[in-house]
């Protein structure tokens, strides 16, 4: 009987260990493990698109404001230039300050550059319209 004990908890145990394996977030982002995975779904990467950047204190998140209309691959009428940034990816906006105040001002200018992972919102929208977040990998000013 001792051993039937040993040798259960044993195999709740391997199988515990190597079953973790399926729970790691995709590196590539498909499954919007990068933002949330609950409530995002990955749209498309987007490449080298000028932005300009607001946030705290004029808004409560960080956005960017696209030159374009994204995501590309849709009906003209759903797409949206603005994209809230992700919190995994805050981070990467360190040194570079705000280019307009956010709200119904329009920026002047589109200095910076950033590459990154497009997630559009998967819940309950009261319009038919995206509402889409951005994981950035790379942010660089334009000369």
């Amino acid at each position: 009987m001792k051993r039937k004990m040993i040798s259960c908890a044993s195999a709740l145990f391997l199988l515990a260990v190597f079953n973790c394996k399926r729970d790691k977030p995709d590196p590539e982002c498909r499954d919007a493990s990068c933002c949330n995975p609950y409530s995002f779904d990955y749209v498309e990467y987007i490449v080298d698109e000028p932005v300009a950047l607001t946030g705290p204190p004029h808004d409560v998140f960080y956005f960017v404001r696209f030159t374009r209309k994204f995501p590309s691959k849709t009906r003209e009428g759903y797409r949206v230039n603005i994209a809230r940034v992700c919190e995994k990816s805050i981070h990467k906006l360190a040194g570079f300050p705000h280019t307009y105040d956010g709200g119904k001002e329009e920026p002047k200018s589109f200095p910076y550059r950033v590459s990154g992972k497009l997630l559009d919102w998967n819940g309950e929208k009261y319009l038919d319209m995206a509402i889409l977040s951005l994981y950035i990998d790379k942010i660089e000013k334009i000369n």
